[in-house]
C-alpha cells in the first residue's frame, strides 16, 4: 500500500510531466490536499530558487528545477 504523501508526489510529478505550470498544479493537486499544511515557502540554494511545500508529517514537498521531491 502507498502512503498518501508517495501519492502526492507521484501526482504532482506527473502533472507536471503533463506540462502544467506550478500555479496549476497548487490549484488543482496541492491546495486542497489533507496532507498540505499551508502555503508554499520560497527560499533558494545553490542549484537555484525552490518552493517547499509544507506537510502535515512535518516534511516538506520541494519543488524546484528537477521536479517534486520530499525533504
Amino acid at each position: 500500500m502507498v502512503d498518501p504523501v508517495s501519492r502526492l508526489l507521484t501526482k504532482s510529478n506527473s502533472a507536471l510531466s503533463e506540462g502544467l505550470d506550478f500555479p496549476t498544479i497548487w490549484q488543482t493537486v496541492l491546495k486542497r490536499h489533507p496532507y498540505v499544511a499551508g502555503l508554499p515557502i520560497q527560499d533558494k540554494n545553490e542549484l537555484g530558487p525552490f518552493l517547499k511545500i509544507p506537510l502535515i508529517t512535518g516534511g516538506f514537498l520541494i519543488s524546484d528545477a528537477r521536479g517534486f521531491h520530499l525533504d
